[in-house]
């Protein structure tokens, strides 16, 4: 029994078949594809279809596809955790597909839920399986097209994989201010989480994971995925 996945973020759609809880095949394009789409399906048996996007309300399925019962993920879905969040309606459906992601990786834990992409999401679910709500920051490429677009003189910058505290260019101060700026909010969050929380695992996920760049905690770039296949197995069970 196949499940397709389909996640369009803001840079990539992602398209995913999983079979009894594990990823057997994926593929990746800026739009979402349908020839892509297709190809993969047709590889397999598919069963059932979820489907998140950030740009738009709902994903066109292909015509190939419009037979196969399918789920659009949203405020309404039912879920495997409980949200606890003022304005469920306007949760970010990959940031409710990442919280169940976490609680597959890590049951009854309180886990801490970093998403390092076109924006920077922090999240909390606690042992319960309560999601409890976060924080939405820009990410590094929205940083550094911020700071050209808003002041006369500074450039564009690409974000760099390594950085010193002091630049010795406006090129290295533009690039490393980007970057410690990430890092530094971000480890701000996991230090502040730790001192509250007791045993709080921490997951981190999206294009730019790498920029974390920290032993002590959990890589998982298909956690929105993972997420996402687990909702649509709790919808579909008997």
């Amino acid at each position: 029994m196949s499940n397709l996945i389909i996640d369009e973020g803001n840079t990539l759609c992602k398209v995913a078949v999983a079979d009894g809880g594990a990823i057997i095949a994926q593929t990746a394009s800026p739009e979402a594809d349908a020839a892509l789409i297709l190809q993969l399906a047709e590889r397999h048996n598919i069963n059932n279809i979820i489907s998140i996007s950030t740009r738009r309300d709902k994903v066109e399925l292909p015509d190939g596809l419009k037979g196969i019962p399918h789920i659009c993920l949203d405020a309404t879905t039912k879920l495997p955790i409980k949200i606890n969040y003022s304005t469920p309606q306007t949760l970010g459906r990959d940031r409710i597909a990442a919280a169940v992601g976490a609680q597959v990786l890590f049951p009854a834990s309180n886990v801490l839920i970093i998403d390092v992409g076109t924006a920077i999401t922090i999240d909390f679910l606690d042992k319960n399986g309560v999601y409890q709500g976060g924080a939405i920051s820009p990410g590094p490429e929205i940083r550094a097209k911020a700071l050209n677009a808003f002041t006369g003189k500074l450039p564009l910058v690409e974000v760099p994989d390594k950085s010193d505290l002091a630049g010795k260019s406006t090129i290295d101060a533009l690039q490393f201010g980007i970057l410690n700026g990430v890092r530094f909010e971000i480890d701000g969050y996991i230090n502040a989480y730790r001192a509250e929380t007791q045993d709080v695992k921490i997951v981190v996920t999206g294009g730019a994971a790498a920029i974390v760049n920290r032993a002590d905690v959990v890589y998982e770039p298909n956690l929105v995925i993972i997420g996402m296949n687990r909702i649509l197995e709790f919808c579909t069970q008997k």
